[in-house]
């Protein structure tokens, strides 16, 4: 007699991907969640398809930031007090979501259009038994419409590949070394099914008064912190 938990459940079955998909999914590439904290100028190159400015946010205490930044634990659980901190967390959640749905919708056109590749250049039609409509679509998510443009302002670009494996999300703040540091690294610690995150932190290590030159720490959503004491700054 077969027991319970050897017995596949309707939810197994529902789990169980359709062959052909199955047949696609060692090829298939996690999309990319890129979140960047900076301070507001310069600006973000080339530029996010989503940017947030958090500057309306109330400041640490200034013996908080002048011991402290964003990748501290001390400044964080300051941050995570304030009701505004987390109201703006969960809207920005949102909005990242959505561009998230529009991506994901895209790559699995992608991977339809190679099926049908495969399937002698069939790309509309009966496909492994599955009937399937291919539209060519713009993928890259609107976001606002200062940090929607595929195309840096001194010329950089994103490529339309990259636009719908990656989206990058920009955060900031007056200096980029405290608040959108710390919104970045609270939105790194949510969970974001079916999606890698990276985390580059580019002023962190800015000096007030250091012109373009920026600290451009980067490292994947589960790194460690890095050294703080900085003090002279606002952001």
């Amino acid at each position: 007699m077969e027991s319970p938990a050897s017995k596949p459940s309707s939810l197994d079955d529902n789990l169980t991907l359709p062959e052909y998909a199955q047949n696609l999914l060692p090829e298939a590439e996690l999309p990319t969640l890129y979140l960047i904290s900076f301070g507001h100028s310069p600006p973000l190159k080339p530029a996010p398809q989503l940017k947030f400015d958090v500057r309306s946010l109330p400041n640490p205490p200034k013996h908080i930031r002048d011991a402290h930044n964003g990748t501290s634990k001390r400044l964080q659980e300051w941050m995570q007090t304030d009701a505004k901190f987390l109201a703006r967390r969960d809207a920005i959640k949102e909005e990242i979501e959505e561009a998230m749905t529009g991506i994901t919708a895209a790559q699995e056109k992608r991977c339809i259009l190679k099926l049908g590749l495969r399937n002698g250049g069939t790309t509309s039609g009966d496909v492994a038994g599955k009937h399937v409509e291919v539209e060519e679509e713009d993928a890259a998510p609107k976001g606002d419409e200062e940090g929607s443009s595929s195309e840096s302002m001194n010329g950089d670009t994103v490529s339309s590949r990259d636009q719908i494996t990656m989206l990058r999300v920009g955060v900031y703040c007056a200096m980029g070394k405290h608040r959108s540091v710390a919104m970045v690294e609270e939105l790194a610690r949510l969970p974001w099914p079916g999606w890698r995150v990276q985390v580059e932190h580019r002023d962190i290590s800015k000096k007030r008064g250091a012109g373009k030159k920026s600290g451009n720490a980067s490292r994947g959503s589960r790194g460690g912190t890095m050294p703080s004491q900085f003090g002279d700054d606002s952001g």
